[in-house]
């Protein structure tokens, strides 16, 4: 079989991930066996480092298949009603995300940016938000206009560990406390959260106006979505928010540009995967319930590839793929 290459953008979508590997896992068995440049949000964030780091769909399968998926609702002492609620109205999120952090970083070695450039260009690219300058961020690119509380200089993305950008690229709203920096200009403390927020699925990142693209594009999309999940709501329900028009706006905050942006580029090289039954934060799922995710984002990715026709491909620029693309 041809051995073929590609660039792989991975939408956000909590537990529901483990979906998107069984996509890629049918992307491999049609010969997308290599993803050069990655990027992703929230979730989708995890499966990008993971595979920028040197590993490959079937890796990314064990990985989310074994995660320890209720350590990370480290919510502390009193559980999901009353640690979490303390933990919300103190520091703004119901579970510290320590655990998350520091279980990713032992899973990519502590490698940082500087392991996955090249030529001074990062391979890998992380959405997460600034929702104090209501800014879109897209990592490392923008990490060195911040600077870490109680730092002097601007963060030298070289050295920044990749586990804390996916951490900021995964602060759930409400769920897991955001992330603080200082803007280095002007000195002011940034809230940032989960990129999914502004975009949740940035297929456009690798796009370039000037020259057609030497490979694919291959964006794989969660197909429908749920609420945070029954522990988030019970406890957002505790301290009084009304948790349905919250959830609302959460959703449409992370889906509606998305949607927007779905032009025909968009859709011709876009995946969609099915995994709307499936709460985000549903960290107890079932060995059979990981296994029906898994087999739906093959065969999603298979019928996808069937009908995909690189003659038909453009991106955002309305440029097709290179003459030296096999196809």
């Amino acid at each position: 079989m041809e051995f073929h290459e590609a660039d792989g953008v991975f939408q956000g979508g909590g537990v529901k991930g483990i979906a998107l590997v069984g996509a890629l896992l049918g992307f491999a068995e049609r010969g997308y066996g290599r993803w050069v440049n990655v990027a992703g949000a929230s979730a989708g964030a995890i499966i990008a480092a993971y595979l920028a780091c040197g590993h490959d769909a079937y890796d990314a399968e064990q990985l989310l298949r074994t995660a320890p998926y209720t350590r990370f609702e480290d919510v502390g002492p009193g559980g999901p009603v009353l640690g979490g609620v303390w933990n919300m109205v103190r520091r703004r999120g119901l579970a510290h995300g320590v655990y998350l952090r520091d279980w990713l970083d032992d899973q990519l070695s502590g490698r940082t940016f500087a392991s996955v450039s090249e030529d001074g260009r990062s391979r890998l690219k992380l959405i997460a938000a600034d929702v104090t300058r209501r800014e879109l961020l897209v990592l490392p690119d923008d990490l060195p206009r911040y600077r870490t509380p109680g730092g002097d200089t601007p963060i030298d993305t070289d050295r920044f560990r990749i586990a804390d950008a996916v951490r900021m690229s995964m602060a759930l709203p409400y769920f897991f406390e955001p992330v603080q920096l200082v803007h280095h200009e002007t000195g002011l403390s940034s809230t940032i959260i989960d990129g999914g927020m502004v975009s949740n699925f940035p297929v456009w990142l690798f796009d370039v106006e000037d020259s057609d693209p030497i490979r694919p594009t291959f964006g794989l999309r969660l197909a429908g979505s749920r609420g945070f999940g029954g522990g988030v709501e019970r406890a957002l329900a505790r301290v009084g928010l009304p948790v349905g028009i919250r959830a609302d706006i959460f959703h449409t905050a992370m889906e509606a540009w998305d949607k927007r942006f779905m032009s025909h580029s968009t859709l011709i090289r876009t995946c969609p995967v099915p995994a709307s039954a499936i709460n985000p934060t549903d960290f107890h799922l079932t060995a059979l319930e990981q296994t029906e995710l898994v087999e739906g984002g093959r065969r999603a990715a298979r019928g996808f590839l069937d009908s995909f026709r690189p003659e038909d491909y453009r991106n955002t620029y309305g440029r097709p793929l290179s003459a030296a693309v096999p196809v």
